[in-house]
């Protein structure tokens, strides 16, 4: 028997990135615009902006994402009461399926924002350049470039792309789980922690408390947590803690001493050591580094 192989014909093929940038905004910040000759989308993790694609003004907000085309003008600004998060991402594709992008506004779901957060994460084992720089001209290649980190950017950015398609088209691609009661039971429990968490931020909690509140045992509730997030539940309430003082931050309103307060930290000092252990920077220096000015 003579084989014949099947030549496969890619729908929706990128050719190049430009950039991969995860933005944490202030609340005040205005991109005037610009313009240029690739494609570009810009995702809303947190907050809201208003954003401009050619004669379109739209509010976007947490979920949302804008695709603007090639040579489209394209603006961005923030209300002055939110901080925003974005990821924007830029990219070249000559394949026809990039067409359905034009003038596009969707929302994404779990699927697309867990293949956004890969993206992001192979990003720094590809590449040395600082994502939070809104003026990089180019990406630059670590040289200890972790094996296929730039294909696999590659292979989840057109992931993404057709997913958000596909979605559009009511094409579903979940599959059923292999033990769908355990499933179900570790996202109920799951849930029920993070709303125990989310309720009880300001406050000293414990394993135990929490525990008590949600009704699962601090074994498996350690189990599920670091299965979903690869940290333990204490550690993940912790840097949950810290993003709500990191939105504080960002929004210039608050001194560090009164953030402290206001979540509950024994002290400044304590907030400020705590802080720099999760996040890697002092809270003076992270509230320099978010700061988008235009010079």
């Amino acid at each position: 028997m003579v084989y014949k192989g099947y030549k496969i014909s890619p729908t929706l093929s990128i050719n190049k990135i430009f950039s991969i940038h995860y933005f944490e905004y202030t609340k005040d910040f205005d991109f005037p615009g610009e313009q240029h000759d690739f494609w570009e989308f810009v995702y809303v993790d947190k907050g809201a902006v208003c954003a401009r694609g050619g004669d379109l003004e739209l509010n976007l907000i947490r979920g949302d994402i804008i695709f603007h085309e090639p040579n489209e003008f394209h603006s961005l600004h923030a209300y002055g009461k939110i901080a925003p998060n974005l990821v924007v991402m830029s990219f070249s594709a000559e394949s026809p399926g990039i067409n359905w992008f034009r003038r596009k506004v969707v929302r994404i779901g779990n699927q697309e924002q867990e293949l956004l957060a890969r993206i992001i994460h192979e990003a720094g084992n590809a590449f040395s350049s600082d994502l939070s720089d809104p003026w990089l001209p180019r990406l630059k290649k670590r040289p200890d470039q972790v094996f296929a980190s730039e294909q696999l950017i590659r292979i989840y950015l057109e992931q993404f792309l057709i997913s958000i398609v596909r979605r559009s088209l009511h094409i579903d691609d979940d599959r059923e789980p292999v033990s769908p009661l355990r499933e179900k039971t570790d996202k109920d429990a799951f849930n029920r922690a993070i709303e125990f968490i989310n309720n009880n931020l300001v406050d000293m909690v414990n394993l135990d408390a929490m525990c008590r509140s949600t009704g699962y045992s601090c074994t498996y509730l350690e189990q599920v947590f670091k299965n979903k997030t690869g940290r333990s539940v204490m550690e993940y309430y912790k840097v949950t803690k810290l993003e709500r003082a990191k939105d504080l931050i960002r929004t210039g309103d608050y001194s560090f001493t009164q953030i402290a307060s206001v979540l509950n930290y024994s002290s400044v000092q304590y907030f400020s050591k705590v802080f720099k252990r999760f996040v890697g920077m002092t809270p003076s220096e992270y509230s320099s580094s978010v700061k988008f000015k235009l010079t």
